[in-house]
This record gives structure tokens, C-alpha cells and sequence, in this order.
């Protein structure tokens, strides 16, 4: 596999991630920070990748993880601006977490592939990242 593949696929995923999975929005919330932390984290891990230091990749890789789970605990921007309460609220913030698991299974995934410098799943799973990303956005991410 070779490392411009999985530089362009790399990039491919940042470029759609820009803002994150549910920006926090206009507010300058914990969870627009953290956002922003694993959009920077994405570029340092793609060069790694791209440098062949999987180590520092895998490294990079855990530290969004961390920033993942703090995010968990938080709620987007979008409830806010919807004044979403009671039921509804608690059904979002339930789908919205269950991205976030979804997601933190994903980089766990792409972990363990960079430990055992398995480059082939490490394409695939960068490909379940952008998706991952996708799902997120186009249900919990504003427009501001």
C-alpha cells in the first residue's frame, strides 16, 4: 500500500472533517474546543502516517480518543438552538452519544492498526472515519 494512497485518503477525510463531528456552533462551548483539538490532531496523525512513524500516529491516535469521550459529556450547539428539553432532548443527546461511541470504537480500531503496522486496515478504517464524520455532522453540526 503505498503511502500517497493513504495520504490522499488521509486528506480526503480532514478536508471533509474541517470544523468536526457536531461543532459546538457559534457558542465557543468545551465541545467546540474539542472539535477543533481532533481536527489539529487529524493533521498531526496524517503526517505521521505519512512519515511511516505509526508509533506517533497510534500516539496521536489516542489523544482523539481523550478529546471523543470528553465530547460525549457534551451538548451540541444545534440542541441549543433548537431549545430542545425533556424527551426529545434526552432521545438526541442518546443518538448523539451513540455517534461519539461509534466513533471512539472507529479510532480504537485504526489504534490497534497502527500498533501492528497493518496499513491495509489502516486505509479502511481512515475510510470509516470520514463516515463516521458524515453521519455526525448531518445530524448534529450548525450552521452559524
Amino acid at each position: 500500500m503505498s503511502k500517497r494512497f493513504l495520504l490522499t485518503s488521509f486528506l480526503a477525510v480532514l478536508a471533509f472533517t474541517g470544523s468536526s463531528l457536531a461543532q459546538a456552533g457559534c457558542d465557543g462551548s468545551p465541545l467546540q474546543g474539542y472539535m477543533h483539538h481532533i481536527r489539529d490532531e487529524l493533521r498531526t496523525v496524517g503526517s505521521d502516517i505519512k512519515s511511516g512513524d505509526t508509533q506517533a500516529a497510534a500516539e496521536g491516535v489516542n489523544k482523539i480518543i481523550t478529546l471523543f469521550k470528553k465530547s460525549r459529556e457534551e451538548t451540541p450547539y444545534l440542541f441549543i438552538e433548537e431549545n430542545l428539553q425533556g424527551a426529545e432532548l434526552a432521545k438526541k443527546e442518546k443518538a448523539f452519544q451513540g455517534v461519539i461511541d461509534d466513533t471512539i470504537g472507529v479510532f480504537e480500531s485504526l489504534e490497534t492498526a497502527l500498533k501492528a503496522n497493518d496499513m491495509a486496515q489502516v486505509k479502511t478504517l481512515m475510510g470509516k472515519v470520514g463516515q463516521e464524520r458524515k453521519i455526525g455532522h448531518s445530524s448534529f453540526k450548525t450552521s452559524c
